[in-house]
């Protein structure tokens, strides 16, 4: 088959452009530092790129959501604190009261004291935290859940959250856990002794004592579901970071460009695109018409 100038000088042509482009391409990998940028660049190492970013989206997603949920918690715990703190407080006032040579006046003073603790109490199990949600208030959060009385207006419902790929965790307490259902009424112990003091009746505050008693432990228990919630938490960050980071090495693997291989491939390109231009300005003088 003969081939004609013309031919030639277009196969020249075609051969000056390609080389065009890997210099472009390859001086373009350099300058951006990427190997791949559009999927036409590789499409199977762009496809699992782009799996990998989402990847690495979806657990920072999860990371701002255990972000709020540990700061509910830290509410949850500072609120367990402060009714633990009215609690002893007002056992060390209901043993104090117990002594039987202590007066009806006495007593009645000590009572407005644990009527305050009382108040205390309420409003530590009423916290809300940052986006205005009552902390203790089970599934209901957008009302208060204790009452006046210390009666719990709540469910018992807690929060699930997704905290790594294919696992969750609860991230909430519900104040059904300083209810009868875990031992005793903790708020109304309160509001008992508070009653006994100011009635000066010394049976019911010895009773109170005990009642007491179980509701301290029954805040510690709280604090401490709540301790291994933050815990489990906290692990699911850390596991969460190592997994971004692991992907952000695996998007580099697979788009960036290696400097050295780079610049060798650019000298190798540039030659051969002066190589095609000498050819291709050759051809051209050979097959002008002046000729």
């Amino acid at each position: 088959m003969r081939i004609t100038g013309s031919r030639m000088l277009e196969l020249a042509t075609q051969a000056t452009s390609r080389a065009q482009t890997e210099v472009a391409d390859t001086a373009s990998q350099l300058s951006s530092g990427k190997r791949v940028d559009r999927a036409s660049d590789d499409p199977l190492a762009w496809a699992q790129s782009r799996r990998a970013a989402l990847r690495r989206t979806m657990s920072e997603g999860r990371g701002e959501a255990m972000s709020s949920a540990r700061e509910h918690l830290g509410e949850t715990e500072r609120a367990l604190a402060s009714i633990g703190g009215a609690l002893a407080e007002s056992r060390q006032i209901a043993v104090q009261a117990a002594n039987a040579g202590l007066g009806a006046t006495d007593r009645a003073a000590l009572g407005q004291h644990v009527a305050g603790l009382f108040q205390t109490a309420l409003a530590a199990a009423n916290t809300r935290n940052a986006a205005g949600e009552y902390v203790l208030a089970g599934g209901v959060s957008t009302a208060a859940p204790f009452d006046a009385t210390g009666a719990y207006a709540g469910d018992s419902a807690t929060r699930e959250l997704d905290i790594d790929e294919g696992a969750r965790a609860n991230v909430s307490l519900a104040g059904s856990s300083l209810t009868a259902a875990a031992g005793v009424d903790v708020l109304p112990a309160l509001g008992r002794l508070a009653t006994a003091l100011a009635a000066n009746d010394l049976t019911a505050i010895q009773t109170a004592i005990g009642e007491l008693d179980t509701a301290h432990r029954q805040v510690v228990e709280a604090r401490s579901h709540v301790g291994s919630m933050q815990a489990v938490l906290d692990e699911a960050q850390q596991s969460r970071a190592s997994l971004e980071d692991a992907m952000t090495a695996r998007i580099a693997e697979l788009t960036d460009a290696d400097v050295i291989t780079a610049a060798g491939q650019l000298a190798q390109h540039t030659s051969a695109l002066a190589a095609a231009q000498a050819v291709n300005a050759k051809l051209a003088q050979l097959l002008s018409p002046a000729r």
